[in-house]
């Protein structure tokens, strides 16, 4: 059975250096070489060893998680992609996400709720488009998007038109100037349906001549 040799602390006095038989083996989180109990000159089976460091990784990817978190809400997904890059492996990733799902760190639901009130000028399809980007269940982002009902669509849809006529004048629109218009909503995640209803309705020209 190996022996533990030595511990140094590191610059970073979160962090410590384990040495076993006289060989540098690995660097800890200093919580984590107290929770396993590791002392100086105390023998140690291989096992135990990966298990701290193993343990270690896990404690320095939530960390990190949670300075992510600090500066704004994030989804699993976001979490995984960030801590990947940072070199941490998938297991571990896994294991610190859980932590932090545990103490609510991390919730999903919360970050669509969130996300459409804060996005409330998108249309459900950009919505649930941006979301699962960002890693959101299907399940989730059906249940969020709800309460976006068919009449918040059209009046959302028709303030962007207006948006869009602004200083133009609506009674006089050639074939083509229409076609962008169109491409301009439904770009932003409108219905086509949709588009034609409203389009109907704030135009004063009869629109069925430019289909």
């Amino acid at each position: 059975m190996a022996v533990i040799t030595k511990i140094e602390e590191q610059k970073n006095k979160k962090r410590v250096n384990i040495f076993v038989d006289n060989a540098f083996f690995c660097g800890l989180n200093k919580e984590t070489a107290i929770l396993f109990r590791l002392k100086e000159n105390s023998e140690i089976d291989e096992n135990t060893l990966k298990n701290a460091i193993f343990e270690s990784e896990v404690k320095s990817a939530f960390e990190k998680a949670i300075d992510y978190i600090s500066s704004r809400i994030h989804t699993k997904k976001e979490l995984f992609d960030k801590l990947f890059k940072k070199g941490f492996e998938k297991k571990v990733i896994d294991s610190a996400i859980f932590k932090l799902e545990e103490y609510n760190y991390v919730n999903d639901e919360l970050f669509a709720k969130t996300f459409v009130q804060e996005n409330y000028k998108y249309s459900k399809k950009m919505l649930e488009n941006k979301l699962k980007q960002k890693g959101v269940s299907n399940e989730i982002i059906s249940n969020v998007l709800e309460l976006n009902t068919d009449e918040k669509e059209e009046e959302l849809c028709e303030k962007q038109l207006k948006k869009l006529l602004k200083n133009k004048n609506k009674n006089n629109f050639s074939k083509e100037e229409l076609q962008k218009i169109y491409m301009s909503l439904f770009r932003k995640g409108f219905e086509f349906d949709l588009i034609k209803k409203v389009c109907r309705k704030v135009l004063v020209q009869n629109l069925d001549e430019e289909e």
